[in-house]
């Protein structure tokens, strides 16, 4: 693990281990995946370790890790609080690197100021905590002009603008303020010292943001005497998350793929799993502060072997460069993944638990052109979701098959909301269309549809006179002991009695039972539930049933205003046999 990165490892607080780290870490941990973070530290070493973990007051000190081929390295760390209470942040530097990291720095920004001073333009940077603005130029050598508040900047160049151009100049203020991502202002004067000559003016400028927190703004301010020369294509932004838009990340991968053919491209396409969930239940502007947070990590992690866009509501294009690797893509993807993960950890109040579903394929090892290639990713990422989501899929031929394969397959089918864009009124209104239109929906296919595009973690259908379990669907299907046992418990009038006059039942935390009826309450933690909502109705035949929803891998708090969808899924079962 000798990149020159400071690697963050996020731990399990109270068993050490790993629950996100970079791609670096991963491919240094080789085969030992799920072994606790201390096993790595050199025995000499672990002592200090243990102190600073307890203390986690983010000071440094080193350790030696051992990596997976034996060799030992030498580390700059600091332990801080993690993102969630269970949690810790490590941060390791590998401490030879330094020297490397030193001059590798040094030769990037001489190439960049040559590069800037050739331009002969004014830059500058502002930090929000200090709210100052340096400005400065690289002529010759780096020279700060001056050091002025935000609002000293702003006045300086009202007092030389017009009416129309003082509100240009609010607008870049408020730009710079607030962490715009990218964004420019011009004008048909030098508005920096209005020295009368004919030019003009045009500030660009770009804010940068550290794991979604905004930490920069730079920009340059470049002022030019022929107005013929100034004329140029603009890059189209995404104005929240500041990621290339649609048409650019599109247009960039065509001409890599279609024009210059440049091997070793792989396209992964992105998506936040429920993300409409999030907008309706925490609001628009939680879910607007998620898309930049997931922007920036995307980002963060991509780094220069990269480019990432976004091509649609919550979902976002990634091209990486020299990614013939596939066992590398898995480390990249994984640290993606985990590292939104850990960011939004569940039962956060206030905070939605955000996951990402990702499908993956390559150029030229999956299709000769773009086109193919985006689509046999798209075609990972909707295996990924129908999966359960949370994960990656890498595509691979002799898994899923060839492009015409999979398009015969998708277009014969009858997928629902494979964006997850569609609300659940929508998803609805096309299961009841299908079937009460006569059309092919078998039982299985409706439940299994049902659980993917509501997020449901497991349904069972409780039939007949007594109840019987008759079909499950979802996850963590129970064993045929369990189900036996489970058979008799709804049967239980006890049980019964907890449904109210509606023929519902609606429990947030099966605790509720652990002194009322403490057999079923026994039961219910065999079998995984954390809470449920069941619903009475009679099947085609009449026939007494009971649909139980059923969160089984954590607690779910389940929103009282989804139960109309839920009571009109329930109709529709009516139009089934199902004992």
């Amino acid at each position: 693990m000798k990149s020159n990165n400071i690697h963050e490892i996020i731990l399990n607080r109270d068993n050490l281990h790993i629950i996100s780290a970079d791609a670096a870490f991963y491919a240094f941990m080789g085969e030992r995946l799920y072994v606790p973070f201390e096993k790595f530290i050199i025995e000499e070493d672990k002592k200090i370790f243990y102190q600073k973990f307890c203390e986690c007051t983010g000071e440094r000190f080193i350790i030696r890790l051992t990596g997976d081929n034996g060799n030992r390295g030498c580390y700059f760390s600091r332990i801080k609080k993690g993102p969630s209470e269970d949690s810790v942040a490590v941060l390791l530097l590998y401490a030879e690197g330094l020297v490397e990291i030193r001059n590798q720095l040094k030769k990037t920004v001489s190439i960049r100021n040559a590069v800037l001073e050739m331009y002969g333009d004014t830059y500058f940077e502002y930090e929000p905590k200090s709210n100052a603005l340096r400005i400065y130029t690289v002529e010759k050598r780096e020279q700060t002009l001056e050091c002025l508040l935000l609002e000293e900047f702003e006045q300086r160049l009202i007092a030389h603008a017009d009416e129309q151009q003082q509100k240009d100049v609010h607008e870049l203020i408020t730009n710079i303020k607030t962490g715009a991502r990218r964004f420019e202002m011009r004008a048909d004067k030098n508005l920096l010292d209005d020295n009368g000559a004919d030019c003009l003016m045009t500030i660009n400028a770009m804010s940068l943001y550290e794991k979604g927190v905004f930490s920069i703004t730079v920009g340059c301010i470049h002022i030019g005497r022929d107005f013929g020369q100034e004329i140029q294509r603009k890059v189209e932004v995404d104005s929240l998350t500041g990621l290339l838009a649609k048409a650019d990340i599109t247009r960039i991968a065509t001409d890599l793929i279609n024009v210059r053919k440049v091997r070793g491209i792989t396209l992964a396409i992105v998506d936040i799993d429920y993300f409409k969930k999030v907008n309706d239940t925490y609001g628009h502007m939680c879910g607007d502060e998620v898309l930049v947070k997931v922007a920036g990590i995307m980002e963060k992690e991509v780094g220069e072997d990269g480019i990432v866009g976004r091509i649609g509501g919550d979902e976002f294009l990634i091209i990486f460069y020299r990614a013939d690797n596939m066992e590398h893509m898995r480390e990249r993807l994984k640290c993606i993944k985990n590292n939104v993960k850990t960011s939004f950890p569940p039962n956060v109040e206030g905070q939605p638990a955000i996951t990402l579903s990702m499908g993956c394929a390559a150029y030229p090892k999956d299709a000769d052109n773009y086109e193919n290639v985006f689509f046999l990713a798209d075609f990972a990422l909707y295996r990924a979701k129908e999966k359960g989501r949370d994960r990656y899929i890498i595509f691979d031929k002799d898994k899923h098959g060839n492009p015409e394969e999979i398009r015969n397959m998708t277009n014969s089918g009858n997928r629902i909301d494979s964006r997850g864009n569609m609300s659940m009124g929508d998803i609805l209104c096309v299961m009841m269309d299908t079937v009460y239109s006569g059309e092919s929906y078998p039982l299985e296919k409706l439940l299994d549809d049902f659980v993917i595009n509501f997020g449901i973690q497991r349904v069972m259908i409780h039939a007949g006179s007594p109840y019987h379990i008759t079909n499950i669907a979802g996850e963590q299907r129970p064993s045929s002991e369990l189900i036996s046992r489970t058979e008799h418990y709804i049967n239980l009038e006890g049980y019964q009695q907890l449904f109210d006059g509606s023929g519902l039942l609606f429990m947030n935390n099966v605790k509720f039972l652990e002194d009322k009826l403490p057999e079923v309450y026994e039961l219910f933690g065999e079998l995984s539930i954390y809470s449920l909502i069941q619903i009475r109705l009679r099947d085609k035949n009449g026939t007494p049933t009971v649909l139980s929803l059923e969160s089984v891998k954590r607690t779910t708090t389940w929103n009282r205003s989804n139960l109309l969808y839920y009571r009109l899924f329930a109709k529709i079962l009516s139009e089934y046999v199902l004992s």
